[in-house]
């Protein structure tokens, strides 16, 4: 979030999520589960209060991808989305292998649980345990973050291409899970 808000920008979320012990020691970038997801669902709340709906909503969606490169960089995740073979794949083969293969990648690395289920014409990403709206209530779906992410992902193994991603069911609505369709084709 300090790449897309700033450091002041960050420290001020921080502070109103009584969270402020992590302006000074953030933590460790690690593989641990040591953080508390609760967190991410007050930083994000919290920006909905500062920036509006619809700041909040850019916000997370330019953080999501700013994750998605820094967890491939900053853990040097195994994950072969890199390797020539991969690379020379079509388009659709590689979303096709990708999208499960990074919802492993990150059951391993958090405690979420995702999952993909192929649905025809598109995918359906369910996160049970999703950080973006833990322990919230909300009217509409706000997981922008990992909408980010997934668009992120979805770029890399399209080879810049776009593909519409929409949140269908959100946790904090009441939904046993947050869902997110993800179309097959790209965006045109």
């Amino acid at each position: 979030m300090a790449e897309v808000t700033g450091r002041n920008g960050l420290n001020a979320l921080l502070n109103l999520t009584e969270a402020s012990h992590y302006i000074d020691c953030l933590p460790a970038d690690d593989l641990e589960l040591g953080f508390d997801i609760a967190v991410i669902a007050n930083i994000n709340q919290t920006m909905e209060m500062i920036y509006g709906p619809r700041g909040a909503r850019g916000l997370a969606l330019r953080g999501g991808r700013v994750m998605y490169g820094r967890l491939l960089r900053a853990f040097d995740l195994s994950t072969g989305f890199n390797r020539i073979a991969f690379r020379m794949l079509p388009v659709h083969s590689r979303i096709r292998i990708g999208i499960p293969a990074f919802a492993r990648v990150m059951m391993q690395h958090s405690d979420q649980t995702h999952s993909v289920a192929d649905k025809g014409t598109f995918y359906d990403y369910v996160v049970e345990r999703c950080a973006a709206c833990w322990g919230q209530q909300v009217r509409s779906p706000v997981c922008h973050l990992v909408v980010g992410l997934l668009q992120e992902a979805l770029s890399s193994f399209g080879r810049g291409q776009e593909f519409q991603i929409v949140q269908t069911e959100c946790r904090a609505m009441g939904a046993p899970a947050c869902v997110f369709r993800i179309e097959k084709e790209p965006i045109a």
